[in-house]
């Protein structure tokens, strides 16, 4: 392993990466764009919000199981098979929905897509981890970055494609997109960190880490405030007066700020350590959020929500360095892909009852608890983490000889 005076410039990891970036943005844009079409799909095919509901929960469970079960796979060296796979899954995916009728089969495609994310992810996050160690935090930034940048541009292009052509448009042309990365999938670059040769059969002993413990519960509490804001934030901006545009406009809002700051909060993670960052980020987001309830109007929470991406940047980019740093080498998709069900949980948890508080009690008393719930959790991830060292990275202890 390369130490710090051999250690390439900047922009000699930036090369390798490029391939794995694609595949992730390409990823995000696919499964963001549905988020899109969502309301014509419930007002064209006669779909209630109930069915609605179940079809987005498929996709979240899908994705939870993928990564839970099968994240391990990539640190035996088989990241390149999955992508392959899950790319092609997500094309095969699309292309059903081009052609989808019924409820049932607009579910599991949504569940085969979130599956098939569940397939990529890991991987490419292993990827980056793992490139240079010393660097781990700003490679994982740029893979923040491409994730949030498909998060950005999908649902952007699907609402053009939408006004252009149609509702079946966006999901030809994504199934297309996802064909034409398939090559990039089958030729990925080859792993460069120490690989899991124990055949292991589940990734569940890591849960027994307390270092990786905590971070998981704090990326757990971060990811409860998402999903409160994808349930509530809509509706409470409707109620408001404002449009689809002005809330998409919003949502961006916070998105374009982690894609500036996501590589450089990845260096200051690997120059101060990961966990400062990440508290210093996420205690600020739980903050800002219980303000969300008092301030009036819809552009004064705009401006707080861009506020709210800078720290955001931050402190979500820094937890993957906490997650990937809390275990060996050889564990890093393992620790990943729990990571990625720690979110999924985290934001199906609050979801049902930040919507319901919000219709309940209204806005105040939903963002006070939303935020105080997140910050409570962030501060028990920390306390969990405490006393304990990394065990892979520039802070890990060197191996003892045998």
């Amino acid at each position: 392993m390369a130490g710090r005076p051999g250690a390439s410039p900047r922009r000699g990891t930036a090369r390798p990466l490029l391939p794995f970036q694609l595949l992730m943005g390409v990823t995000a844009g696919g499964i963001g764009g549905i988020v899109t079409v969502l309301g014509e799909l419930r007002d064209e095919l006669g779909f209630s919000g109930a069915g609605i509901g179940v079809m987005v929960a498929s996709g979240f469970v899908a994705a939870f199981v993928a990564q839970i079960t099968l994240a391990r796979l990539a640190d035996a060296g088989h990241s390149r098979m999955m992508a392959t796979a899950g790319i092609g899954l997500s094309a095969a995916a699309m292309v059903v929905m081009v052609f989808a009728e019924g409820l049932s089969v607009w579910i599991l495609s949504r569940a085969a897509l979130g599956f098939a994310g569940g397939l990529i992810l890991p991987g490419m996050r292993r990827a980056a981890s793992v490139l240079d160690p010393l660097r781990a935090g700003e490679n994982l930034g740029r893979m923040v970055v491409a994730e949030t940048t498909g998060f950005i541009f999908g649902p952007t292009l699907t609402a053009l494609l939408v006004w252009a052509g149609g509702i079946r448009v966006p999901f030809a042309v994504f199934a297309a997109a996802m064909l034409l990365f398939l090559p990039v999938a089958m030729r990925l670059p080859p792993d460069r960190g120490l690989l899991d040769v124990s055949g292991r059969a589940t990734s569940f002993d890591l849960l027994t880490v307390r270092r990786l413990q905590g971070a998981l519960i704090i990326v757990g509490g971060y990811f409860m405030m998402i999903g409160a804001w994808e349930a509530v934030l809509p509706v409470m901006f409707a109620d408001r007066g404002a449009g689809a545009i002005m809330t998409g406009l919003t949502f961006t809002m916070v998105a374009l700020p982690i894609m500036l700051v996501g590589t450089r909060a990845g260096r200051l993670a690997d120059r101060v350590g990961p966990v400062r960052v990440t508290m210093a980020g996420l205690v600020a987001v739980s903050l800002a959020t219980m303000t969300f309830g008092v301030i009036p109007g819809v552009i004064p929470i705009a401006g707080a929500m861009t506020l709210v991406g800078f720290a955001d940047g931050y402190g979500f980019t820094a937890a993957h360095v906490v997650v990937a740093r809390a275990v060996p080498q050889q564990r890093q998709a393992a620790a990943l892909g729990l990571m990625g069900a720690a979110e999924v949980a985290g934001a199906a948890v609050a979801a049902l009852p930040a919507a319901w508080m919000y219709d309940s009690f209204g806005s105040g008393p939903t963002w006070a608890a939303v935020g105080l719930a997140v910050l409570v959790l962030v501060v028990a991830g920390w306390l969990r983490i405490r006393g304990t060292v990394p065990a892979s990275g520039p802070d890990a202890p060197a191996p003892q000889p045998h």
